[in-house]
């Protein structure tokens, strides 16, 4: 059976391992989730991923960041789906809980977090907050 939305799936995994406090959770693989991982990554969301293959299939697993007892996730909010389309413009990149959270963005550039896509003036489409 064929996924609708992969990114949505990601984040409910992430999600859901998030809130049972899971050291690492395995997402099935694909190019265009490591670039959202390299972003979640770099924003010190996660700690590190890694591909991971098991019978001739290719899973990424995802190790999480905790500090302590607290999580570096509090929260994950898909916005943009593929029913419905959100675009931004540069001018219009959200500012998520007074800087604490950020948006992560598609663009021309490639795949960035909002604080990114401000600095290079550029705006796309808006598929998650996360804070």
């Amino acid at each position: 059976m064929t996924m609708t939305d992969p990114i949505a799936d990601m984040l409910t995994r992430i999600r859901n391992a998030n809130m049972v406090s899971k050291p690492y959770v395995d997402i099935p693989f694909s190019n265009f989730k490591m670039k959202i991982l390299d972003v979640l990554k770099e924003e010190k969301y996660i700690k590190d991923y890694e591909l991971i293959e098991n019978n001739s299939r290719k899973y990424i697993r995802v190790h999480l960041l905790y500090f302590g007892k607290n999580k570096a996730i509090t929260e994950i909010k898909r916005i943009s789906a593929p029913g419905r389309r959100i675009y931004v413009s540069k001018d219009k990149i959200p500012i998520i809980k007074n800087n604490y959270g950020i948006a992560v963005l598609t663009t021309s550039k490639g795949v960035m977090s909002s604080k990114k896509a401000k600095e290079v003036g550029i705006g796309g489409e808006l598929l998650f907050y996360i804070w």
